[in-house]
């Protein structure tokens, strides 16, 4: 039982990174279609990005995906690897977004809820896969 809810873990967990990375590459695209979702403030928060927080988001949204892999791999690094997206998450949110840019306008309530709901899904992946490691799961 243990192996199928490792297996289902793991696989939701690489399915979610590949949504996020998803939504990178239609936001980063500038896909018309997908954009009009959004408010504008958001969109013009992305748009006004500083180089440096535009590849902080690219790179803790693949580093996801790295994590998520390695954990369908069964490496124990995943759980260093998921580490490094909260954290990479928590500095974008609350040391640029919400502080300088704006970022409670443009995130609006649901936004920043969901966006710390993002870094405590990363949390709780890395735990998992600690414990999962300390179960023999993880090589």
């Amino acid at each position: 039982m243990r192996n199928a809810i490792f297996w289902i873990v793991s696989g939701i967990a690489f399915l979610w990174s590949l949504i996020g990375l998803y939504d990178l590459y239609m936001t980063l695209t500038l896909n018309q279609e997908y954009l009009a979702q959004f408010p504008p403030e958001m969109l013009g928060m992305i748009e006004a990005f500083p180089e440096w927080r535009r590849l902080l988001w690219t790179t803790s949204v693949f580093l996801g995906v790295i994590a998520a892999a390695l954990l369908l791999l069964r490496r124990a690094m995943a759980e260093r690897a998921f580490w490094a997206t909260a954290v990479m998450m928590v500095i974008g949110l609350l040391g640029y977004d919400l502080p300088f840019a704006n970022g409670m306008e443009a995130y609006g309530t649901f936004g920043v809820i969901f966006s710390f709901s993002l870094i405590a899904i990363q949390i709780l992946l890395a735990l998992y896969a600690r414990w999962a490691a300390r179960h023999g799961l993880l090589k």
